[in-house]
């Protein structure tokens, strides 16, 4: 009994974590979003269809002009607005996949690995980008039954996620592989038709899609009251990024590092408490890889999939787990806590966290040295 309620101040305590969590990325995204001169997490979403007409992305440029138009809103408050939606979209809904399952501290831990909850607060100048919508939807359709409509209307949704941002399309094995684990079925016919709308909509934004920036996009914005640094999507080019990956070869190797470690905690996970499913993971795993795989090649923001991959992970991982027959209160596995886990959890965060550094001080080691000896050491 007294092991139970100790167990639970210290689940308390870390439902604690994650608010407070939640509320620094509010504060920081708030402040991101009263700059006089806006960066790239701004200038992603505000893509828009006004400039040249169709082209991917530009949805919600579209949308949030409207509401301007309508409402007087600016445009940072909208995107600042959309972000606190999903982030608390996105808090609630894994927190609540959580207590439907039994849980340990392990998997409470991989929770708030550097590639999942932790990497908000870590890359927070990239942080708040459009795959915290999908995150909102996967956590989504993982949650309560699979009836026909959610199909339907997930079907729906992830089309026009597709419009959103195109990157969803390379996380498609994620959105099976919850629905074979919610149904215990091979509904082939489900399959088939969300590969083919999906490969359709990409076929559409390919075909049909004009360059993100037709010449006046900034000036289109600047008169909206929104003004950009050189740091923003549409000045990017992706030549300069290929030039980038070349030059900074042992920073993209990282990434790859990192994400296999990021994977391997979850395999290992898995392999040591439910080792009937370890090599069904296993095989997902390297099938959704081959599939992600383009993505590395087309954007240059590896860190980014790496995220978005180990987020989704999170969620077939925690479906692995047996339920919570008592859904109105938190229960327990009889899996220990491991400790060397926790310990490894916490040099990985310490590893990731310097190698972000080192990526948003401008890919330089020295800058990254200087950054850290100025901290330590003050120069008198």
């Amino acid at each position: 009994m007294i092991l139970s309620a100790r167990k639970n101040n210290s689940f308390l305590l870390y439902c604690v974590f994650l608010a407070v969590l939640f509320l620094y990325i509010i504060l920081k995204l708030y402040g991101k979003a009263t700059l006089s001169v806006h960066e790239w997490t701004m200038s992603d979403w505000l893509v828009n269809y006004e400039d040249g007409g169709f082209k991917r992305r530009g949805i919600t440029g579209t949308v949030f002009f409207t509401v301007q138009d309508l409402f007087g809103i600016s445009l940072p408050v909208q995107v600042f607005i959309v972000q606190v939606i999903f982030y608390g979209l996105v808090f609630y809904a894994y927190f609540k996949l959580l207590l439907t399952k039994k849980i340990d501290w392990n998997i409470l831990v991989l929770l708030c690995s550097p590639l999942c909850f932790m990497y908000f607060p870590i890359n927070l100048s990239y942080s708040g980008k459009r795959e915290i919508i999908l995150f909102a939807l996967a956590a989504y359709f993982a949650l309560g039954k699979m009836s026909i409509l959610k199909e339907r209307v997930f079907l729906v949704l992830f089309c026009v996620g597709l419009l959103i941002h195109e990157m969803f399309y390379f996380f498609l094995p994620f959105f099976i592989a919850i629905h074979t684990l919610k149904t215990g079925k091979r509904k082939y016919s489900f399959w088939i038709l969300l590969f083919v709308l999906s490969s359709v909509v990409m076929g559409i934004l390919f075909f049909f899609g004009k360059d993100i920036n037709c010449g006046k996009s900034l000036e289109i914005l600047e008169k909206r009251g929104v003004v950009f640094g050189r740091n923003n999507i549409f000045l990017f080019n992706f030549s300069d990024g290929v030039d980038l990956m070349k030059k900074e070869m042992v920073s993209y190797l990282l990434f790859i590092l990192e994400l296999l470690i990021g994977v391997s905690m979850f395999l290992y996970y898995v392999y040591l408490f439910y080792r009937n499913k370890f090599y069904g993971l296993l095989k997902f795993v390297i099938a959704s890889f081959i599939w992600v795989a383009p993505l590395y090649i087309l954007g240059i923001d590896w860190y980014r999939w790496d995220h978005i991959y180990a987020m989704l992970l999170f969620i077939i991982v925690m479906m692995v787990l047996p339920d919570n027959e008592n859904r109105n209160k938190v229960s327990w596995n009889r899996n220990p806590f491991l400790k060397r886990f926790f310990i490894f959890n916490i040099i990985f965060f310490i590893f990731f966290f310097i190698h972000i550094q080192y990526d948003a001080r401008g890919l330089s080691l020295q800058k990254v040295q200087e950054y850290y000896f100025s901290k330590f050491f003050h120069h008198h």
